[in-house]
């Protein structure tokens, strides 16, 4: 028991840092009634909803509630619940034995219970709608754990590299194609003595960015924590030691804010917004803050939004995918399967999604010659998640390897690390070996 409480501890965690802030409230329940003739699912479903970034995209995924209980004779109860609130609502109702039907998920969720998983294998469901409009492989097949689909992909948030190209144009830079080329820019565009830092990519205690940034660094130049088989490797890896002393160089090189070392998960959005980062890797909520803020227009006026470069192994871009899911004791499966094909259907998912966009991308692959999705930060957002193959303990493919990643992601091993470094409390030696013990110590703590 100890352990189970532990892991759900974690996957608290997991909704207040991967997903868009929701509304003041901590929660706002609907009830639709039905009224229709059609009796296809019939009966009662509750549907629990983690509210996204607007009140606006909260309501269109309200009216498709109604419009399924009335088309399917169904009465529903839908309760929109914030963010950070939503895991810990979820762990009591998993723990009580009272869950609702359908809940929106994650694969850092679905690992977060283990070995006790609550949820329901959807892989058939997942086939069914691949086979009707193809899905992005990254997206199918990415988000199978050991083969099994946990829920249905719904739409998957990105993680964009934001490039100030006034200062890149003054420097005589390209915009970079590569990491290699990504580093050489740094260092070019770095002015430290008025305050202008080539790269923000933090390192504070608890930097959520530098936990996913770094990742993605390290796992496009062949680094890795795990092996396959869910091995920790860290501390023979080369990939990853060759990428923190790169970290530290640039650091050194004055390439780096000085504020990195304080950062939290906020601190590349305000580097950047302050002028003082030339580039950030950050989700598309930064593209919307300066676009749709007139106090930011110059700034956005000389913003490039581009995906992250692929390295000497690569592309590897963190996958952050939802979708639906079914618990495992749901009292109306079978409504909850119609449900998820009714929120699937083509011209309502399409007019939903260009809502969302760009900070959340679609699933299906052709979209991406879709006018709305062809341009601009939507056309980067869409081709980010087919590269998205990335995940807490990528290259391990066990459900253990993936859980005990996960759960170690939330002590942010990473950009502690990289913080003792850059601060001189521990050599390079010193701190991988450090993360390495702590990733072995997640292990025991999860076996």
């Amino acid at each position: 028991m100890k352990k189970f409480l532990s892991l759900l501890l974690s996957a608290a965690m997991v909704t207040t840092m991967l997903t868009a802030c929701g509304g003041t409230a901590s929660s706002t329940t609907s009830t639709a009634s039905a009224s229709g003739s059609s009796t296809a699912s019939g009966g009662t479903l509750s549907i629990w909803v983690e509210k996204s970034f607007s009140e606006d995209v909260d309501q269109l995924i309200n009216e498709r509630i109604e419009a399924f209980s009335e088309e399917y004779g169904v009465q529903v109860s839908a309760e929109f619940i914030a963010a950070t609130d939503y895991m810990t609502k979820l762990n009591a109702a998993v723990e009580a034995g009272n869950v609702p039907d359908v809940t929106l998920s994650n694969p850092y969720k679905v690992v977060s219970y283990y070995p006790n998983i609550p949820y329901s294998d959807v892989t058939d469901l997942v086939d069914e709608l691949d086979a009707e409009r193809p899905m992005f492989e990254a997206l199918k097949e990415g988000t199978k754990i050991e083969g099994v689909n946990y829920f249905v992909p719904f739409y998957a948030a990105d993680s964009l590299l934001f490039v100030r190209t006034d200062l890149f144009e003054e420097a005589g830079v390209d915009l970079p194609t590569t990491w290699e080329e990504l580093w050489d820019a740094a260092v070019a565009v770095s002015d430290p003595d008025n305050g202008v830092y080539g790269l923000g990519i933090g390192c504070g205690p608890t930097d959520e960015d530098c936990e996913n940034s770094f990742r993605m660094m390290m796992w496009c130049n062949g680094g890795k924590l795990m092996d396959e088989e869910g091995n920790i490797v860290a501390a023979e890896d080369e990939g990853l030691r060759a990428m923190v002393e790169k970290y530290v160089e640039l650091y050194n090189a004055g390439a780096i804010p000085p504020s990195s070392t304080t950062w939290d998960s906020g601190g590349n959005n305000k580097s950047y917004l302050m002028g003082e980062s030339a580039m950030v890797i950050n989700t598309s909520t930064l593209y919307n803050s300066i676009k749709d803020d007139p106090n930011y227009a110059e700034l956005f006026e000389n913003t490039a939004v581009i995906n992250v470069p692929a390295g000497s192994d690569g592309s590897v871009l963190f996958g952050n995918p939802s979708g639906w899911s079914i618990m495992n004791d749901a009292k109306n499966p079978d409504a909850a399967r119609d449900f998820i094909r009714f929120v699937s259907e083509k011209e309502w998912y399409d007019t939903y999604l260009e809502a969302i966009g760009p900070v959340f991308a679609p699933v299906y692959q052709d979209l991406a010659e879709d006018e709305v999705w062809s341009s601009g930060a939507n056309q980067q957002a869409i081709e980010y998640v087919q590269n998205a193959t990335g995940y807490y303990g990528y290259p391990a493919q066990t459900l253990e390897g993936r859980a005990i990643a996960s759960k170690n992601y939330y002590s942010f091993p990473i950009a502690r690390m990289l913080n003792s470094i850059v601060t001189g409390s521990k050599s390079i030696d010193d701190a991988i070996a450090q993360l390495d013990k702590e990733l072995n110590d997640t292990a025991e703590s999860v076996k």
